[in-house]
Parts: structure tokens; sequence; C-alpha cells
């Protein structure tokens, strides 16, 4: 009986760490952000910006680009885009303007092209953030926040 008690509590015990230690990290896949964004608040180092209002600022995820839109109000100038690859990793976006390929993508990052967003997943928003270096806001910082856009919203004509 103790060694059947012994067994279940320690069948217990790995489960239920084995699952806290996956819910702890939360990780984002590509599923989770491939889509369409619309920026609704941008925070450069304290200095926030409420875009709710403003709808200018699109991002779209695909498989291995981002692309993020600025729409001008005047129609005759339509949108800008800037498109980069990424590689998502550990709740971190790598990106570059180069495609990023081959076993030493990271360290073939370009410097003056390239960088990492920290990203969170929180329901319908989506937060990057890219440090100054790269990892605490003391030094500076850019949060981006984006809720998820219907398809049939998009304003991006393709």
């Amino acid at each position: 009986m103790k060694k059947l008690l012994l067994f279940m509590l320690t069948t217990l015990f790995v489960v239920s760490g084995c699952s806290n230690v996956n819910i702890s990290k939360g990780s984002i896949e590509k599923a989770d952000i491939k889509g369409y964004w619309l920026q609704t608040e941008r925070n450069w180092s304290g200095d926030i910006t409420d875009l709710t209002n403003n709808p200018y600022a699109y991002f779209e995820v695909t498989d291995d680009q981002l692309l993020f839109y600025s729409i001008s109000f005047d129609e005759d100038e339509g949108y800008s885009v800037a498109e980069k690859y990424y590689k998502l990793e550990n709740n971190k976006i790598y990106y570059d303007y180069y495609e990023l390929k081959g076993t030493n993508w990271k360290e073939d990052m370009n410097e003056a092209y390239g960088g990492i967003f920290n990203v969170s997943l929180d329901g319908k928003k989506l937060v990057l953030i890219e440090y100054e270096n790269e990892m605490d806001e003391a030094d500076g910082y850019d949060k981006n926040t984006y809720i998820r856009v219907d398809s049939k919203d998009w304003p991006i004509e393709e």
C-alpha cells in the first residue's frame, strides 16, 4: 500500500511539475502571431502615444516575414512598407532585412538592419518590445502594442 501511495504521489509531482513549467513559459508559436495587426499604442522609453483613434500603423506576420505598414492620410501617397525576415525562438523575434538562413543565422544578422523583439501575447493584444541593450528598460526601449484585425478589415490592397 505504501509503495502504491508513493508511486501515485511521485507521478502526481512529476506530472504537475512538468505542466507548470510549460504553463509558466507561455511559449508563443508562429501560428499565434500570424495574421494582421493594428497598432494601438507606442511607448518609447515611457513616452506613450495612444494610437487607438489614429489607425495608420499596421503589421502583418507571414511564415517568414514581418511587414510594417504606415498608411498616409493623403490618398495620393498610399502606404509605405518595411519588410523584415524573422525567426521566432523562445518568445523572441529575431529580425533582419536579409533572409535568416543557415545554421549560423544569429551570428550572420546584420547589426545595422537586424534586431530582437521580445514578444508577449495577452488575449487579443500582441506586444513587441525592443530594448536598446537587448535586455532591460534602463537604456531605453520601444514597446509597440497591436490588436488583431480580421482579414476582411485589412486596409492594405495587395
